[in-house]
């Protein structure tokens, strides 16, 4: 099995006093789980997820499982098959050839993941970005799943944010 894990999981367990209790737990449980399974992480043949994670995480690997997380995947990114680092056609900054232009609703830095998805055709775990759940139709016509880490969490922070239940 092969995964895409959106930086906010492993940001999640870095600052876990930002959220719930189980939605935490639920993104440790998922990190603990590819690091000790050896599931690879797909990232791209440009590094610019790579790139992320460390912009946003420590890349010593500490203090929490959220930067183990990203070390662990820094360093073993080489050990997997070429088709953990997919070419996505980078065209210009936060732009993607495979998505063919249809990009305009996702978020600039949220493009890589869903190229990466589509491309791979493993789904991206997601934790806490309520936007993700109005991004269903177009994801859907990029055959991109979306795996919700803790998915009461992220809907109940979505209706706290828009006073609405999401779609």
């Amino acid at each position: 099995m092969a995964d895409v894990v959106d930086t906010n999981v492993p940001l999640v367990v870095r600052f876990p006093e930002q959220h719930s209790r189980l939605l935490v737990d639920a993104c440790e449980q998922l990190l603990d789980d590819i690091i000790s399974e050896g599931r690879v992480v797909i990232t791209d043949a440009a590094g610019e997820i790579i790139e992320e994670y460390f912009h946003q995480l420590n890349y010593s690997g500490a203090p929490t499982l959220g930067d183990v997380f990203a070390k662990w995947v820094f360093d073993n990114r080489w050990t997997w098959d070429d088709s953990a680092r997919p070419d996505i056609d980078p065209i210009g900054l936060h732009e993607y050839g495979v998505l063919a232009g249809d990009d305009a609703d996702f978020d600039p830095s949220d493009r890589k993941f869903i190229a990466v998805a589509k491309v791979s055709a493993a789904p991206i775990h997601q934790a806490a970005d309520t936007k993700w759940l109005d991004w269903g139709d177009a994801l859907a016509r990029h055959g991109v799943e979306v795996i919700f880490v803790h998915e009461s969490s992220i809907r109940d922070a979505y209706k706290t944010k828009f006073g609405r239940d999401a779609p």
